[in-house]
């Protein structure tokens, strides 16, 4: 039992890969080389979940990518939506906004429905952070996100993470507070919380809860 149970974790670092990687092309070749392993010839109720849960992989890839050749990142393009919400100073007249952090809820795979499952909430907290990851590998890509005022140097990297902690705190803690939709948004700020912890250890202080 304990040789089966060392092998089949050996077979699943496979995983722990897929979610450090961001390329959803490199994410999908995976997805497609081991994504059937777990199921196999298997009966017993461990590979069954694990085949559930690579069933949610792949659902959560379309969610996020589309079902042809990535082009957009769905997920980064909710944080965005949501950041930029929450900045508005417009009068919310017939509670717009909360019809779009509908759609945006949708968007994130945050089906209150599918959120019942428990394995496709896992999975789908993963992909969460997954998405964290790539939000700050962009941000920080960006020359304008990391200049100083007027282009006038470069930020340093405790600069660049209280900026980046900013940001985050606008998606997953000040958008829901100001939609009063905290809970819809909870496995957003779990997964916001464990991405910055991994990024940025000891700097959660940034963070404006």
């Amino acid at each position: 039992m304990r040789r089966e149970r060392k092998d089949r974790k050996m077979d699943n670092t496979w995983v722990a890969q897929f979610y450090e990687e961001t390329d959803p092309v490199k994410r999908m070749e995976m997805l497609e080389a081991h994504g059937e392993d777990a199921a196999g010839e298997e009966t017993s109720e461990e590979a069954s979940e694990e085949a559930k849960r690579n069933a949610c992989r792949k659902e959560l890839w379309v969610v996020r990518y589309g079902k042809r050749r990535p082009r957009k990142d769905e997920f980064v393009g909710g944080f965005v939506e949501l950041k930029g919400m929450a900045e508005a100073t417009t009068i919310d007249i017939g509670g717009m906004r909360r019809k779009q952090a509908a759609k945006i809820l949708s968007t994130l795979g945050l089906s209150a429905v599918r959120l019942q499952d428990e394995l496709y909430k896992e999975v789908l907290l993963a992909e969460l952070q997954n998405a964290f990851k790539r939000y700050f590998e962009v941000s920080r890509g960006g020359r304008g996100f990391t200049s100083l005022v007027f282009g006038m140097g470069q930020l340093s990297d405790e600069g660049v993470a209280k900026k980046l902690a900013e940001q985050v705190s606008i998606i997953a803690f000040k958008a829901p507070r100001m939609l009063r939709m905290e809970k819809e948004f909870a496995l957003l700020k779990e997964a916001a919380l464990l991405a910055f912890r991994e990024e940025y250890p000891n700097r959660e202080h940034f963070l404006n809860k």
